[in-house]
């Protein structure tokens, strides 16, 4: 009875715990909002050459986003040789799908892709909390996703979704600039997805 009841309070202690970043230490917040702003010009086409890892398949292309307004971007990923795979618009409060390719069109893929792009894209996120850790600022926001910052070139360099509890999904950020990402990896700890974008250059 007595370790039924010890393993009864270890495990609600567990599911209690929410995420902790090592070596972290909570510091005043002034902001209210923290933004992404590698996809934030509507006079910019971003245009990266693309690789996902899904499932054990492997897939290359072209990914191209535009921001058409303040809350709306569109993407759109295609093959080397320019056949649509995949035409999304994403906003904060809206995802429609305008093309999906047959081999990609399952529920779970296309509900990931859209939870991933709305997070690469999302130029403004309320703040919870701010940390400090070494050369880094990081923010804890409202959907539990963590943006840290470089301090000494200001780039968002990291964005890590949590399920409360531990790393889901690492968006990796190499820039030059605060407004464009030259390289990104998004990578999953829960399932087999990872996507690469890497600039072309014209």
């Amino acid at each position: 009875m007595r370790y039924l009841l010890i393993s009864t309070f270890f495990c609600l202690f567990l599911s209690c715990k929410s995420y902790q970043i090592p070596d972290a230490v909570e510091t005043e917040n002034s902001t209210s909002v923290v933004q992404n702003q590698y996809f934030s010009d509507e006079a910019l086409d971003y245009v990266y050459k693309t690789h996902i890892e899904i499932y054990g398949n492997d897939m290359s292309g072209i990914f191209i986003v535009k921001r058409i307004n303040d809350s709306l971007h569109r993407m759109v990923l295609t093959t080397d040789f320019g056949n649509k795979l995949l035409d999304f618009e994403i906003s904060e409060n809206s995802f429609k799908v305008n093309y999906v390719f047959d081999k990609l069109d399952k529920k779970i893929i296309i509900n990931t892709l859209r939870d991933d792009f709305s997070t690469l894209l999302q130029v403004n996120n309320s703040v919870l909390k701010k940390y400090n850790r070494n050369n880094e600022s990081i923010y804890q926001t409202e959907n539990n996703h963590y943006y840290y910052f470089d301090l000494i070139s200001n780039n968002l360099s990291k964005i890590i979704k949590t399920n409360k509890r531990k790393e889901k999904v690492i968006f990796t950020f190499n820039s030059k600039k605060t407004t464009f990402a030259e390289n990104i990896t998004i990578q999953h700890h829960n399932i087999k997805l990872k996507i690469e974008l890497n600039q072309i250059i014209n």
